[in-house]
């Protein structure tokens, strides 16, 4: 734009530019087009390619484009001067010069870099992707970058195998794409106390609480109050595999009803009472309190809690191993040599611990182990039987169901 032919061209340019003051076009929008690396030519050919140029001429920037015709083109949205802006943003009011006057704006640059005849948008912008959040539940969706679909349910990316396809009528040409990060980032399970049920059919319903399916009873769904919720279909293969799942440990629950004033809090899928003066010294009215269906919680109350889970009491520094119901205390000896120090220590209520300490032996059927010993010894009527090589195999007593307890146990017991 610098020479006699280009004051003039850019005396053309402010005229034509005030015409399109009426209705500007928006930034990076472009009727003609070029790439960058054809504007990176013009700005060789203009400015040696210095895009911060100002020599003093009226004209500035690497497209040496006059004060006048930055403003009638929105140029000032970016920088008060040309020489001001980013390289982009000078291309895209150039752009828009390009659009309004054509290569003339550049009378002898422009068409020598090809300006004319390169239509290529300079900043192509990638494909647009809906948030999932916008989406409906039951809408399937996937990364334009992998095979995995997942079905919207609450707001959460719940996966979809391929067995599921099929008998649970997922229509895979209904698939919408959103962007990579936001479908990775999407939870994999529904929002605890969502109402579920498998999309294949079927008359069971659960309530989903940290991933785990917990089944509602006939009775449970209009005394609980789940008929009143919002009923998803889930994919099949993801169902059975939350109904295998349980609930989080230290997940504190309570009769959905609430007509009982018991709390309990979850240890490897056992619900374990809490007392009331240990609610707010253990500080589990703290913690988010979860209802839960009435016939799951009398059967988690009365599951014996998982053998060889480590736990103690917070108020007590003594550790204890599960076998059978019974609390076994171990000493440090205990702890580090039975090998309990490398599993998790579950800290629960007190009172719940004493009186599983105080049980005189572990249920009927436990096998144990005393350290030192290679006898397997099988809990009967309060006494102890040793157990023989041959009633281990498939379809018989599990060896990983044996429990290691201290020596002191085991010798107590009286032997059948």
């Amino acid at each position: 734009m610098r020479s006699a032919a280009r004051k003039k061209s850019a005396l053309l340019a402010t005229a034509t530019a005030l015409l399109a003051i009426a209705a500007p076009l928006a930034a990076g929008t472009t009727a003609s087009a070029a790439s960058v690396s054809t504007w990176d030519k013009v700005a060789q050919c203009e400015a040696s390619g210095n895009w911060s140029i100002n020599t003093g001429n009226g004209y500035y920037g690497g497209l040496q484009i006059s004060m006048s015709t930055w403003r009638a083109f929105g140029g000032t949205d970016y920088a008060s001067r040309p020489d001001l802006a980013t390289k982009q943003q000078q291309i895209l009011t150039g752009e828009k010069i390009l659009a309004g006057q054509g290569q003339g704006a550049w009378p002898s640059c422009g068409p020598a870099a090809g300006l004319g005849a390169d239509h290529a948008d300079p900043y192509p912008s990638g494909p647009t992707y809906p948030s999932p959040a916008s989406l409906a539940d039951g809408t399937l969706v996937k990364s334009p970058n992998g095979p995995t679909v997942k079905v919207m349910i609450k707001g959460a990316g719940v996966p979809v195998a391929g067995s599921d396809v099929t008998p649970d009528h997922y229509d895979l040409g209904k698939i919408v794409l959103v962007e990579d990060s936001a479908f990775n980032g999407l939870p994999s399970a529904p929002p605890a106390g969502t109402v579920v049920h498998d999309q294949a059919g079927g008359a069971d319903r659960y309530v989903v609480i940290d991933g785990a399916a917990l089944k509602i009873g006939g009775q449970d769904w209009t005394a609980d109050g789940y008929n009143t919720r919002p009923d998803m279909g889930v994919p099949t293969a993801w169902l059975q595999a939350a109904v295998q799942r349980t609930v989080s440990n230290g997940r504190v629950v309570m009769d959905q009803t609430g007509s009982d004033p018991a709390r309990y809090v979850m240890v490897n899928g056992t619900a374990v009472h809490i007392s009331a003066a240990e609610w707010s010294a253990n500080g589990y009215d703290q913690r988010s309190l979860m209802g839960v269906p009435t016939s799951w919680l009398a059967a988690a109350t009365a599951k014996q809690l998982v053998n060889g889970t480590v736990v103690k009491d917070a108020a007590n520094p003594t550790v204890y191993v599960m076998a059978g119901g019974k609390a076994v205390a171990l000493t440090y000896a205990d702890f580090t040599g039975l090998g309990y120090d490398k599993r998790p220590l579950e800290v629960i209520p007190g009172t719940w611990l004493s009186a599983a300490a105080a049980k005189a032996a572990p249920a009927d059927g436990t096998m144990l182990l005393a350290q030192g010993d290679p006898t397997v010894w099988l809990v009967t009527g309060g006494k102890k039987r040793a157990m023989t090589e041959a009633e281990f195999g498939p379809g018989k007593a599990d060896f990983a169901n044996v429990v290691s307890v201290p020596t002191a146990l085991v010798t107590a017991l009286p032997t059948v």
